[in-house]
């Protein structure tokens, strides 16, 4: 079995795409460590399903200062390569699995490869599209920088992941060969992510909707909130759950307060991936409510696919990747940033409990199609043949 080093600029406990990967490995046998940010909530937790955890004191920012972001980067980069170079010395591994972001993070396998270890770089997101969205500046000496860096990366890197095809196919744009990637889907762990048919999980009238992740602008949620003010009047029992925590949450907080909607709009911070199932499944409806532009275009996002694994229909802004893996009769499409059509698609389904159904009947397709235990099966296939050539 082989001996891996998991490196990831996040919260391991809440991230579930780190986690699916590094507890696939460790159920089989694989010796896993894995080195994140220390999470305040996590406490002195030091192994968790037969991970060992190397937490590093660095935090996390969420502004809107590009130099404030990079000094987090560097911070994490610099503490993660002295930490993952002396545990090689002491275990050697065989393989170093960078997750992103950053990409440059993967540098920090340097002196591990230098003495023979493999190098994978998970590519989760594309930086150069998310410099664009988040600091709206489209074309300018940082733009190059980064795609010149995640270029840098990928070559060093013995084997790259990416998320799906259209963001293996946006990767390949920035001028990285096709020839170092795999596609490696992050769909949800059917150990954690079972639908139940228990009734008794619901104790009350509500209408719920529902919105996990990232809470950040691009998410659209300022959209989610002018559609839940403008029908609150027609759904009486109207209650959208917010769960998740990001550099647009307090404006977005604030937001509530202002519109009034402090009745019928709750907040739950993070929690861990095992947790979040029980409060998914209180939910009639999925609120996927992103803003088109170049980065969010790209996305696949995984609480779709958690919806869909659970039974829960959802409605979500049409973009060209969802719409690559998702037909019409598989989500209720709205137009980004369409409030209006929003709260429309809400009504219809709070008043048709068969589209409902027929929503989360056809979108059970995708889970036959696209589920973990196939893409674990190409992901053990990677590692070991990347053990297998460190090895001969």
């Amino acid at each position: 079995m082989a001996k891996i080093c998991m490196i990831a600029y996040t919260f391991y406990q809440s991230d579930p795409r780190v986690r699916r990967e590094a507890e696939a490995l460790a159920a089989r046998g694989d010796t896993i460590d894995f080195i994140s940010i220390q999470d305040s909530k996590q406490g002195p937790l030091t192994e968790l399903m037969g991970v060992r955890l190397y937490p590093l004191s660095v935090g996390r920012y969420q502004g809107a200062s590009t130099f404030r972001y990079l000094l987090k980067y560097i911070n994490f980069f610099v503490k993660s390569s002295v930490l993952v170079t002396y545990l090689f010395s002491k275990k050697r591994y065989d393989i170093i699995h960078v997750h992103t972001m950053p990409d440059f993070l993967v540098f920090a396998a340097l002196i591990p490869k230098m003495f023979g270890a493999k190098v994978i770089l998970d590519v989760h997101d594309l930086m150069p599209e998310l410099y664009i969205c988040k600091f709206k500046k489209p074309d300018n000496f940082m733009i190059r920088l980064i795609t010149w860096v995640e270029r840098r990366s990928i070559a060093f890197a013995d084997r790259a992941l990416a998320v799906h095809i259209p963001h293996q196919n946006a990767l390949v744009g920035h001028g990285n060969p096709a020839s170092k990637f795999s596609v490696l889907m992050n769909v949800p762990d059917p150990r954690i992510f079972e639908r139940s048919l228990d009734p008794a999980l619901r104790t009350d009238n509500k209408f719920r909707l529902i919105y996990h992740g990232t809470v950040a602008k691009r998410h659209g949620l300022e959209i989610a909130l002018q559609a839940v003010d403008s029908i609150k009047a027609k759904i009486p029992e109207l209650e959208f759950l917010i769960i998740g925590h990001g550099d647009d949450f307090l404006r977005i907080k604030g937001l509530v307060q202002t519109m009034g909607l402090e009745k019928c709009v709750r907040f739950q911070d993070r929690v861990a991936v095992e947790e979040l199932p029980g409060y998914l499944r209180l939910a009639d409806v999925g609120i996927i409510p992103i803003l088109y532009d170049e980065f969010t275009r790209y996305m696949l996002p995984l609480k779709l696919m958690e919806y869909v694994r659970l039974g829960i229909p959802a409605i979500c802004s049409r973009t060209e990747t969802i719409e690559s893996y998702f037909d019409d009769s598989m989500v209720y499409y709205v137009k980004s940033g369409d409030a209006g059509g929003l709260a429309d698609a809400i009504l219809q389904l709070y008043q048709n409990g068969d589209k409902r159904k027929e929503l989360v009947a056809n979108s059970s397709r995708f889970n036959s199609e696209f589920n973990w235990d196939t893409q674990k099966k190409s992901y053990f296939e990677l590692v070991d043949s990347l053990a297998g050539s460190k090895n001969n």
